[in-house]
């Protein structure tokens, strides 16, 4: 019966594949985005080009879980295995039933003359691989989560291995599917880089970190069951999954690059919730949008009173109540909600180490709301002088004082760093993103949150220290390389490369932000570099998969550290979209420009009727050739050839092509602006090459470049190896 209904799920999303494929055109879904002159898997990828399709790839990836995962695992009892496919079954049916209601197959209007076709941005390699991964992330993110659920809800063994059972894969998956997103930022789109806090980027990286939280959860000792953790965490890579797939399709409400599909005017006074409220229940569209609203608040009520003290778990949709009608007297109604759940769950706790967690998160709301403009100063304080009150309120026993010089000390803490530092991380990224409704604001997610993941590489070199420094003499040298970076950061920061000395926010510079994030960032790599080589000597010499899978974490971890390092020299140092980048090149007139001098040579129009037409898709081409010198009369050092390809259907004319100079410091990214592309669009179309004498190019010298995707390989690498290595049922191992 599972089987059969796994397949049922899967069915029509197959038929709307087979449609596309021969270009059923008399189907209104395939007309818009279809066409039998688009290349074979482009065709394909069309259909998750508008709204329908991606629901019936969702439901049939949801249906290939359930055929995946539906054997009933080792540690779960009868009513939790039964429970967690009628979860996975009832959603998949609930987004099923929308997707009909949006109706795919309905039959094209007579009076259709004009077929739009696939959307000319998404005619590219990327668009095949990239959405699906996504929707395989989000998939086994719910599949995580509704493990975590059955065991909230049904007694039963200890349920950590079920849940890390599907984190590993969700993690590697969800890596994948994040980087290709970014490589097609970098090397297809006019964006002149890999990542820029975009709602739609952002919302997709949030369920990511939530698998890192999850996969490196360690508790101090006085806390309560551990498995109580994972159970609870184990909701949240579920519940950012379902919140991304409404900040995808909530068109209107998040203004993003990624909003292909409109929906209509919202009021922009209005915060997240509101907006989505307002697009009311009258179509399938403000159904689905608010279904997965539904599942979002539900989630957090069963988190919430999961971690509530068992005799008070009733009072948990009570809190949550009162917060939103606070949030609503403070006009953010999402920090209100949050703010209740976690002073309930302070108020709550009987344990003190238990208060002490939900005392912290619930001042870092406070402080990260202000950080992010969705509270005023004075409710901001308000909120954390409340919050701080059971300090003094309650008479607990005070724990023995901390001794930084002891090395067992050090360790214990080190192992719990990454939930201590990355879930305040992923609490400031979600407020940021609930602030950016109206537009991504790169400033806040630089300022605020790369200091924090500097701290979380800190805790990675305390740990590769062990057994290597002295344990007294690593609070002298953590506070060292502190003062070190932010010394920097004041007299070196503004020297950087990029634009380092533009302003992110009043005062704070660029440089100045990388200045402090680069020391730090480098500092780390050798010692964990030097952790790798010694775990590759065990793995040699004992040649167990224990050894292998712990070179493989700090593989991942490197990883990250050189991503980072990458991050700061083409993200925080590059101010995208400033005019300083904009360079006007005239016909054989060398233009010094940074450290190179450009000189445009030659424009070359071709059309799809040509011999020598070579591209897959587009009605016409324009490539644009610029040689580069050292010196204005000095030899060539490269060539670049940025163009753009024209569309003469469809909504957008003409689409930038970026050519990119793979030098050994970094890239240096050629491309032309939408508006330059669409100026050259009636040159295209009339092939007079000879009439241009002057065009206008975008530059972008991104040092250090080549570290982001060696970063972004060691994590694919690392986590693959944890995967493959980890047994199907894990023993009480380190992760």
């Amino acid at each position: 019966m599972r089987r059969l209904l796994g397949i049922l799920l899967m069915l029509p999303f197959t038929i709307l594949l087979f449609l596309f494929l021969i270009d059923a055109s008399s189907i209104e879904y395939v007309w818009n985005n279809g066409g039998f002159d688009l290349p074979f898997f482009y065709r394909i990828s069309a259909i998750w080009a508008g709204r329908e399709g991606p629901l019936l790839l969702w439901v049939a990836m949801l249906g290939a879980l359930i055929l995946i995962d539906g054997e009933q695992h080792p540690t779960e009892t009868d009513s939790q295995h039964q429970f967690r496919l009628r979860l996975l079954i009832g959603f998949s049916t609930l987004l099923l039933l929308i997707a009909l209601m949006l109706n795919p197959f309905r039959a094209t209007p007579s009076d259709a003359i004009t077929r739009p076709g696939l959307n000319a941005l998404l005619q590219t390699d990327l668009m095949v691989i990239h959405p699906p991964l996504i929707f395989a992330f989000y998939t086994l993110c719910v599949g995580v989560g509704v493990h975590a659920i059955s065991a909230m809800l049904l007694a039963g063994a200890p349920a950590r291995d079920r849940i890390l059972h599907l984190a590993r894969p969700a993690l590697l998956v969800g890596t994948l599917g994040v980087g290709l997103g970014g490589l097609w930022a970098y090397t297809v789109l006019d964006w002149g880089g890999y990542w820029a806090w975009d709602p739609v980027e952002t919302g997709s990286l949030l369920p990511w970190i939530s698998l890192i939280l999850l996969l490196h959860l360690r508790l101090p000792k006085g806390m309560a069951n551990e498995d109580q953790w994972f159970v609870g965490l184990g909701i949240v890579p579920a519940f950012f999954a379902i919140h991304a797939t409404l900040v995808t399709r909530a068109n209107g409400v998040w203004d993003s690059v990624h909003a292909f599909v409109a929906e209509g005017e919202i009021d922009p006074s209005m915060g997240p919730i509101q907006r989505i409220l307002e697009l009311g229940f009258d179509d399938p569209a403000g159904l689905e949008v608010h279904l997965y609203l539904l599942i979002i608040a539900g989630l957090m009520w069963l988190g919430t009173r999961h971690f509530a003290n068992t005799e008070e778990q009733e009072w948990a949709p009570l809190a949550i109540l009162v917060g939103a009608l606070i949030g609503s007297w403070m006009g953010t109604l999402e920090v209100g909600i949050l703010a209740g759940v976690f002073a309930f769950l302070l108020w709550n706790q009987r344990a003190a180490k238990e208060r002490v967690i939900w005392m912290i998160a619930g001042v870092m709301l406070m402080l990260f709301s202000y950080w992010a403009f969705l509270l005023e100063m004075i409710p901001a304080v308000i909120g954390m002088l409340g919050f701080l009150s059971p300090m003094f309120l309650l008479g607990d026993q005070e724990d023995p004082p901390l001794d930084w010089t002891d090395g067992r000390w050090q360790q214990r803490v080190v192992v719990w760093v990454p939930l201590a530092i990355g879930a305040p991380f992923l609490l400031l990224t979600w407020l940021l993103l609930l602030a950016e409704v109206d537009g991504t604001n790169l400033a806040w997610h630089e300022i605020f949150g790369l200091p924090l993941l500097c701290m979380a590489a800190l805790g990675l070199m305390v740990y590769s220290w062990r057994k290597v420094v002295e344990p007294h003499l690593i609070p002298r040298l953590l506070g060292g390389m502190i003062a070190f970076s932010i010394l920097f950061a004041a007299y070196v920061g503004d020297a950087l490369p990029g634009d380092a000395d533009h302003l992110l926010s009043e005062g704070i510079t660029r440089g100045m932000i990388a200045g402090f994030a680069l020391p730090l960032l480098l500092f780390s790599v050798p010692p964990i570099a030097r952790l790798i080589w010694i775990r590759y000597g065990e793995f040699q010499l004992r040649r167990k998969p224990l050894q292998l899978r712990r070179m493989a974490i700090h593989v991942a971890h490197l990883g990250i550290l050189l991503l980072l390092i990458g991050h700061v020299f083409t993200t925080t140092l590059v101010q995208r979209g400033d005019p300083s980048h904009i360079v006007m090149l005239a016909k054989d007139t060398p233009i010094e420009h940074g450290d190179y001098w450009y000189t445009f040579t030659e424009l070359t129009a071709t059309s799809s009727d040509d011999d020598v037409w070579d591209e897959d898709v587009g009605d016409g081409k324009i490539v644009v050739t610029v040689e580069i010198r050292k010196e204005a009369d000095g030899e060539i050092i490269a060539t670049m050839t940025p163009g753009m390809l024209r569309f003469d259907e469809g909504g957008i004319p003409a689409r930038p092509e970026t050519d990119i100079w793979h030098r050994p410091h970094g890239d240096l990214v050629m491309i032309f602006d939408q508006s330059q592309a669409n100026e050259l669009y009636l040159t295209s179309f009339m092939q007079q090459g000879d009439s241009v004498d002057r065009i206008r190019v975008v530059i972008y010298d991104l040092t250090g470049s080549h570290l982001v995707w060696m970063g972004w390989s060691l994590i694919l690498i690392g986590t693959a190896l944890n995967w493959i290595m980890t047994p199907p049922i894990p023993k009480e191992e380190e992760e």
